[in-house]
């Protein structure tokens, strides 16, 4: 009998129901979220004839202790709630369950007999969870990766999860599975991963999915970014967007390999560093060549020369061009000619054009300087293109009478061969008469002493003929020119030469007017010269 009474005491203490006393819990284990609410919730009875006086709960009986309160905590009291009664129910919510709450909690009332109260033990075990997202470290774009919400204990309600990618809801990702697949992973999906239950607030730490990927959109930047002249410093940065980053760099300047850092630096660069370039970047899944950029360096003229356009001869009334050229950037607009031993300048523009003789060189100019060339030499001939007659006399003593006849032909397109060959015989017959003129220095005879006298008459004439056919053979005839000397002394007017009535005759006006487009007015008089 004695393990019979026993058992029997030990069943009415953890609250089994016994002679109609008696409590009953809807769970006896509770895992709940980490900063939610929980409904413990309970029924109890007790036999007819008796009358509640007190009810409450308490956490973790101890026999033979007298029970707390729960609601007399101050742990608890703001946050412990008994939706209960007197009489059957004595459900409890408890809201922003920490780690701090895992207990057990029972329900305790006491009637109005002293010797009549009851304890529902063993009560409600309570667990407080919270939520972590697992994931692998990191996967490669193109992979299927999968990721999981879990918590330390098994949820009592059923809950519906909801995931976040860098604290924004992936809203077609809610399910009441709390697993999230993701199928052929982009760089894009790349981020932070976060879980939560729907209807709570409490969301998990964030867990970084780390997707690795060849580089991509590599780019060169150019520094400085504003324009490069000869002489500075330029720093070209190769940059890319890759995971793990790129770590290996090559650099190209056209098709040839110049550097293998990020960063490439050139110093006093020159004109020779212009030009394309481009780098390629590299990591262990892949490589990326970035688009080409090109590097203008400015520089001022240099290389300046000058050329000449046909020969640096001419005649005078001719003139040469000459061309300024130079290696410049941007383009020499601005051209200076000088002429050596002038300080001024003589023309501008990239061509000039030169009259005279003498050495002339040009200086090139752009925004960043300016350079002269050589000088080049141009020599200007005094040429013919003139018929000069000259008739000279020369007389002992100091006398010198010069008689010079000078007729300018103006030459203008034959119209034809025989015309030209009349200007030909014209001119034949102009230089034999030059050459009868005699030049008299010895002394004079007797018989020049009698024929002392003027000149006079001295008439070229010419035969006109009736046909062009006899006018192309006309002659000019000319009388015999002859000097004589006065013996009379100390009389200078004694010493002159009187040349008078010389005459050249033109055809008559017919005849003028047929050769006037070849040969031109070439009529001349010459009269009393004295």
């Amino acid at each position: 009998m004695a393990p019979r009474l026993s058992l029997i005491f030990l069943l009415m203490i953890y609250g089994v129901s016994s002679a109609g006393w008696g409590v009953s819990y809807s769970h006896s284990h509770i895992c709940a979220l980490k900063n939610s609410s929980v409904i413990m919730s309970c029924t109890y009875t007790y036999p007819t004839g008796h009358q509640i006086k007190k009810v409450f709960w308490t956490k973790n009986p101890v026999k033979d202790v007298k029970p707390s309160v729960l609601s007399k905590d101050p742990k608890y009291s703001q946050r412990l709630q008994y939706l209960g009664d007197k009489q059957q129910n004595c459900t409890i919510r408890l809201s922003h369950v920490t780690k701090k709450d895992e207990h057990k909690y029972c329900f305790r009332f006491t009637t109005d007999k002293p010797d009549k109260k009851w304890i529902g033990t063993p009560g409600v075990s309570l667990n407080v969870t919270d939520l972590q997202v697992e994931s692998p470290e990191r996967v490669t774009e193109g992979d299927s990766v999968r990721l999981t919400c879990k918590s330390s204990c098994t949820l009592t309600d059923r809950a519906t999860f909801i995931w976040y990618r860098n604290s924004q809801p992936l809203t077609e990702r809610r399910d009441t599975n709390n697993e999230l697949l993701l199928q052929s992973v982009r760089r894009e999906d790349a981020g932070r991963y976060s879980c939560a239950l729907h209807g709570h607030t409490y969301i998990s730490p964030a867990v970084h999915l780390n997707v690795t990927y060849p580089p991509k959109t590599t780019s060169v930047s150019i520094s400085p970014s504003g324009e490069i002249v000869e002489g500075d410093s330029v720093t070209l940065n190769c940059s890319s967007d890759s995971n793990p980053p790129a770590l290996n760099f090559s650099w190209f300047k056209g098709r040839k390999l110049v550097g293998f850092e990020r960063i490439h630096n050139i110093s006093k660069i020159s004109s020779d560093h212009s030009g394309e370039y481009k780098c390629k970047s590299i990591n262990k899944h892949g490589e990326k060549y970035s688009d080409a950029v090109i590097l203008n360096v400015k520089y001022p003229p240099r290389n300046v020369s000058v050329s000449i356009t046909g020969s640096a001869e001419i005649v005078v009334g001719d003139s040469i061009t000459l061309i300024c050229s130079s290696d410049s950037n941007p383009p020499a607009l601005n051209f200076s000619w000088f002429k050596e031993n002038q300080s001024s300048s003589v023309g501008s523009g990239q061509s000039f054009s030169a009259l005279q003789s003498g050495r002339f060189y040009c200086e090139a100019h752009n925004q960043h300087g300016s350079q002269r060339s050589d000088a080049v030499t141009v020599t200007v001939h005094h040429g013919a293109g003139r018929n000069v007659f000259v008739i000279t006399a020369v007389s002992g003593g100091g006398l010198f009478i010069i008689i010079i006849i000078i007729i300018w032909f103006i030459m203008r397109k034959p119209r034809d061969d025989k015309t030209e060959d009349l200007t030909v015989k014209q001119n034949d017959l102009y230089s034999d008469a030059s050459q009868r003129v005699s030049v008299h220095d010895e002394p004079l005879s007797e018989a020049d002493k009698i024929n002392d006298s003027l000149y006079a008459s001295v008439k070229p004439s010419r035969f006109r003929g009736k046909t062009l056919e006899s006018r192309d053979t006309e002659e000019i005839q000319y009388a015999t020119v002859q000097y004589h000397r006065k013996k009379k002394k100390n009389r200078p007017e004694d010493n002159e030469c009187q040349y008078d009535n010389i005459r050249v005759h033109q055809p008559d006006a017919a005849v003028r007017q047929s050769n006037v487009q070849t040969v031109g007015d070439a009529s001349v008089i010459y009269s009393s010269i004295k």
